[in-house]
């Protein structure tokens, strides 16, 4: 598994849970901000990865989705039912933002 593009898309999901008024998603480079949280190697970000990651596949979901865009019900329902994983987007965004604070 990619973790860089797992994180590139939990931080679009995230995005696109809170759009506009709220975020401008064009404003954000995810791609950028996936490798520096990556390569950052924060461990709050590799654990919020895995917890993600192991509710995905617990879910049924196909693991090798993780490296698409998330979408579709089933997507949807996991981040429902389990507000702790919108803890763990949320994980991978402050750990983002720490990343490019710090570049």
């Amino acid at each position: 598994m990619n973790h860089a593009m797992i994180t590139a898309e939990a931080l679009r999901y995230r995005l696109k849970l809170v759009q506009a008024p709220l975020v401008q998603d064009d404003e954000w480079n995810v791609e950028e901000l996936a490798v520096a949280s990556v390569t950052a190697a924060d461990p709050q970000v590799d654990g919020a990865i895995r917890r993600i990651a192991e509710s995905w596949t617990k879910a049924g979901l196909e693991p090798t989705e993780l490296c698409v865009p998330w979408s579709g019900p089933a997507v949807d329902e996991l981040f429902e039912n389990r507000p702790d994983l919108v803890d763990a987007l949320d994980d991978i965004l402050r750990g983002a933002n720490k990343a490019r604070r710090a570049a």
